[in-house]
């Protein structure tokens, strides 16, 4: 089963317009289709929009490419694409001089370009990339582009071949590790999780900085074979950072291009249905979307006998009342200067010299009981839920609009869950929204889980690894792994994908099968696993 593309050709650029329109040597004329104005001029067609956050509109490394809506759009600028020396060419290969900003489309351009035809013979498209423009970059911004993303589909049935999942990747940095986690959706909530699922390494010897992750459908990582999920997530280990053009990089969310059903492979015996009883998106739903709309399991389900989530069952929430508040909580850890750890919304595991930070939100803002309403956010300790007492906080200072608070602990401070209170009082209606947030403060070790371990005999053995600690200040944790090599036991430092974000990946080749691996934090947590999901190259 794949994305139905309407219509996907390749040709030489020869003219481009202020308008959008690109036009193909001896071929179509191509408009993208953005109704946002991100990659040129707003143009809207109701079906198959470019993705302007995950973009599809790149050149070959994923570095995102653009129309320019006039001869100095700043936003699109003719000096992201320098010349060769003594020529009016455009250069092919070259590193972005700015990597914050977009690069444009030039007559000459080899572009591939997907999407359906209008009555008047444009060719509309979502996804357009410049396969003769390798734009690179070295650390952050790091861009990803995902060229499949091919899941195979498991199955217990003897007579019955399961394919491979592979998943193909390409970025603007070739130092960088990227990782791939599946996007699991709450139900009830439309909320997102993320859950480890392996490492892409990149392919030596090219210069296409072409990463590959291969996982043998059988014996796939970390619930592959027992769920799947609509989309995937592919993180770079350099970190995230915004764009002067709105953009993410460094983070590619992308959907299942093609899913593998099991195959026969006695003959005579009759084909077995297909397992959509293992897609989670189709029998439990995603939830609320902006907008309110509840998307719920496929009904009817196209198998008998499955049970599918009951959305009735999911917790109702209750409208406030008027006039009330609704507050909520994220806390992270301050990092260096004007860092953080990735964001929490409850449960953050802290160390004593560590320094937290609250943000408060009113979810409900937008209320019109709220119009030129005054509020007040209060920061306490609730002292009967925490290990200890007011005086374990050395700090506990609200800043001056009261919706974020700083806390420090003691160096005396006793272990165990400490729990906030966020309270906002609206002073229309006297009334008071609160909210909690818990933090785990911990000493000694952190706990270590070793997330996914795969292993394939291309490229003279390659070892994929994904680690994840309770804690997430890196450079507390520093995680190495350790596996057996062809010179004996090999330790290598293994990177955080993404930084602070508590999960860590490990990828090279020419790598014997390992029987164990160890990832080991420098806090003390260790994790071994015994056996890898393996791999045989196939011919």
């Amino acid at each position: 089963m794949a994305e139905f593309a309407f219509e996907t050709n390749q040709g030489y650029i020869s003219e481009l317009h202020t308008d959008g329109r690109i036009k193909i040597r001896n071929g179509p004329t191509v408009r993208l289709n953005d109704p946002n104005g991100v990659f040129g001029a707003v143009f809207s067609s109701p079906f198959l929009v470019v993705d302007d956050v995950n973009p599809s509109v790149t050149a070959f490394s994923g570095f995102p490419m653009c129309v320019p809506r006039s001869t100095n759009d700043t936003l699109c600028p003719m000096s992201q694409r320098p010349l060769v020396a003594g020529s009016t060419a455009p250069q092919r290969i070259f590193p972005a001089v700015d990597p914050l900003v977009m690069a444009p489309f030039m007559v000459g351009d080899f572009i591939e370009y997907t999407g359906f035809k209008a009555a008047n013979g444009e060719l509309i498209a979502y996804a357009v990339t410049a396969t003769n423009v390798q734009i690179t970059t070295t650390g952050a911004p790091t861009y990803i582009r995902v060229e499949d993303a091919i899941v195979s589909v498991a199955t217990t049935n003897a007579n019955f071949e399961v394919a491979e999942t592979r998943f193909v990747a390409y970025s603007s940095d070739a130092s960088a590790t990227l990782a791939i986690s599946a996007i699991d959706i709450n139900p009830c909530t439309g909320k997102t999780t993320f859950r480890a699922v392996g490492v892409a390494n990149l392919r030596a010897g090219t210069t296409r900085n072409k990463y590959v992750a291969r996982f043998d459908g059988e014996a796939a990582p970390n619930g592959f074979k027992s769920s799947y999920t609509r989309e995937y997530r592919v993180t770079a280990s350099t970190g995230t950072v915004k764009t002067r053009n709105g953009l993410t990089a460094g983070i590619y969310a992308t959907p299942v291009t093609e899913w593998i059903q099991p195959e026969l492979i006695v003959p005579g015996l009759e084909p077995i249905p297909y397992e959509f009883q293992l897609f989670d998106h189709l029998t439990k739903g995603i939830g609320p979307d902006d907008n309110g709309n509840f998307f719920g399991p496929l009904d009817p389900f196209p198998q008998s006998g499955v049970t599918v989530f009951n959305p009735t069952t999911c917790p109702v929430v209750q409208p406030p009342a008027g006039g009330l508040p609704v507050a909520s909580v994220t806390g992270t850890i301050v990092v260096g200067t004007n860092g953080s750890v990735a964001v929490v919304e409850d449960n953050l595991f802290v160390r004593r010299d560590d320094q937290l930070l609250f943000r408060g939100t009113q979810t409900n803002a937008n209320d019109p009981a709220f119009a030129n309403d005054t509020l007040t956010y209060t920061w306490a300790l609730d002292q009967s839920a925490s290990a200890g007492p007011a005086t374990a906080l050395s700090q506990l200072t609200p800043d001056a609009s009261g919706k974020s608070a700083t806390v420090r602990f003691t160096s005396s401070a006793p272990t165990g869950n400490y729990v906030f209170t966020l309270s906002i009082a609206s002073q229309n209606s006297n009334s008071t929204g609160t909210a909690k947030f818990t933090a785990k403060l911990f000493s000694g070790p952190d706990t270590v889980t070793i997330q996914a371990v795969t292993w394939s005999s291309a490229q003279s053995g390659t070892i994929a690894v994904t680690c994840s600690s309770n804690y997430l200040v890196d450079s507390k944790v520093n995680m190495n792994v350790a596996y057996p090599g062809d010179k004996g036991a090999t330790t290598s430092a293994m990177s955080p994908t993404p930084p602070n974000s508590g999960t860590w990946s490990f990828g090279t080749r020419r790598v014997n099968r390992p029987g164990t691996v160890t990832c080991s934090s420098a806090l003390g947590g260790t994790a071994t696993r015994t056996g890898v999901t393996t791999r045989r190259r196939r011919v």
